[in-house]
């Protein structure tokens, strides 16, 4: 009798404290709710909360759900987000595992025709016409940014949504996640939202300073706007302005502080530059490319990785000229050094950019030899960066 009364007590000990640490997460739902602006349903005694509203605009819901198996259970937190319905059926996640495997078995998903988009995402859709005009540089950017930070996202014709296996009990992440959900979702509703198509067209370019300028305006004018902000923070970093990033950085933190991508810039940018640039002997352009770019890392983690390792080096390496943008007397040249697979990006080129005299400046599809000293990078968009550069 003894051992069942301590059993009966150990019992009832653990089923107290688990329903206090629920009620502590129902408190945290309650207050995230409050702070956005959103309204809680549920919670009472050992029930799950629901909060839904409206968030800069668009309808959103966060809710948990229960999926058993045996006598065991797992609870997924579920985030969605609803806008307008893009007028065809759609249906776009995160390629790679078993999407992979299944075109090698022949069972296809829809190809919009850019190489980089199609190697990154698993597509289905009843009017391609339809998705490649949604698809405009601004939201592709977006949504590589957007599945690269959250790789559970599926976006359908109506609705963005992703899901967590827990009960979520941060409410920094709960805030955090739904907001930039939000952020994503407003570039498929307006084609105002989010980073405007000539911002992400040269900044891929390499017209790093003519992009920072326009990103700060605004950033200024939509100071809530966490897709622009994020992407301006990846300029100013690419672009050398750190002083600058960490200082967006840190606003960025009071609206989305369990961001992935927030807190990895923050850590990203707390730490000094370079000091032992690497043996040059040893910089290969296509080992250091499938170094930096063929795996899952983040934008903020690959910058670290090339930092470390790379920056400072010499270089002399043979690629193809891609693109010649003449400003005046100068010119901003990306040449292609690299390919490697990314299950994110696909079969992606890795460009180094230079500045050059406009009137020197090599063709179009040209064959050179770049020789200089390696100095930043841009990972979301595959740029490399070369200093006092030699082309021939």
């Amino acid at each position: 009798m003894e051992v069942i009364a301590l059993f009966i007590v150990l019992g009832a000990v653990v089923g107290y404290f688990a329903y206090q640490s629920h009620q502590r997460t129902v408190a945290t739902w309650r207050n995230v709710a409050a702070k956005l602006g959103l309204g809680i349903t549920g919670g009472s005694g050992v029930s799950r909360p629901t909060m839904s509203g409206n968030l800069n605009g668009l309808p959103v819901r966060i809710d948990t759900y229960t999926q058993r198996s045996g006598n065991s259970s797992t609870t997924y937190t579920r985030y969605q987000v609803q806008y307008p319905p893009v007028g065809f059926d759609l249906n776009l996640k995160r390629e790679g595992g078993l999407s992979f495997v299944s075109k090698l078995f022949g069972i296809e998903d829809v190809q919009v025709g850019d190489p980089v988009f199609d190697g990154a995402f698993k597509i289905k859709t009843s009017d391609r016409n339809r998705l490649i005009a949604l698809l405009t540089p601004s939201v592709r950017n977006g949504l590589f940014r957007l599945m690269a930070s959250y790789p559970t996202t599926v976006v359908t014709e109506n609705h963005m949504g992703l899901t967590v296996r827990k009960f979520e009990s941060n409410g920094e992440r709960l805030a955090s996640t739904i907001q930039r959900l939000v952020a994503t979702a407003q570039l498929l509703t307006s084609p105002t939202a989010g980073v405007s198509d000539q911002n992400v067209t040269d900044r891929e370019q390499g017209l790093l300073g003519e992009v920072a300028d326009r990103m700060r305006q605004a950033v200024e004018e939509h100071p809530e706007d966490i897709d622009q902000r994020i992407f301006e923070v990846e300029t100013l970093a690419a672009a050398g302005d750190e002083t600058t990033a960490r200082e967006r950085v840190a606003e960025l933190e009071r609206i989305a502080p369990a961001d992935p991508d927030v807190a990895g810039w923050r850590d990203a940018l707390s730490v000094g530059p370079p000091t032992a640039p690497v043996d040059p002997a040893h910089i290969d352009a296509s080992t250091m490319a499938e170094e930096l770019f063929s795996g899952d890392d983040l934008s903020f983690e690959t910058r670290s990785k090339f930092n470390s390792k790379y920056a400072g080096a010499k270089v002399n390496w043979e690629g193809k000229v891609k693109q010649v943008r003449r400003r005046g007397p100068s010119a901003t040249v990306a040449i292609t050094v690299a390919t490697v697979r990314n299950d994110l990006y696909g079969n992606t080129d890795i460009d180094v950019v230079v500045e050059t005299a406009a009137d020197t400046a090599p063709t179009e599809g040209a064959q050179v030899t770049i020789s200089g000293m390696l100095g930043r990078i841009d990972p979301l968009v595959r740029n490399i960066y070369l200093d006092n550069a030699d082309l021939s």
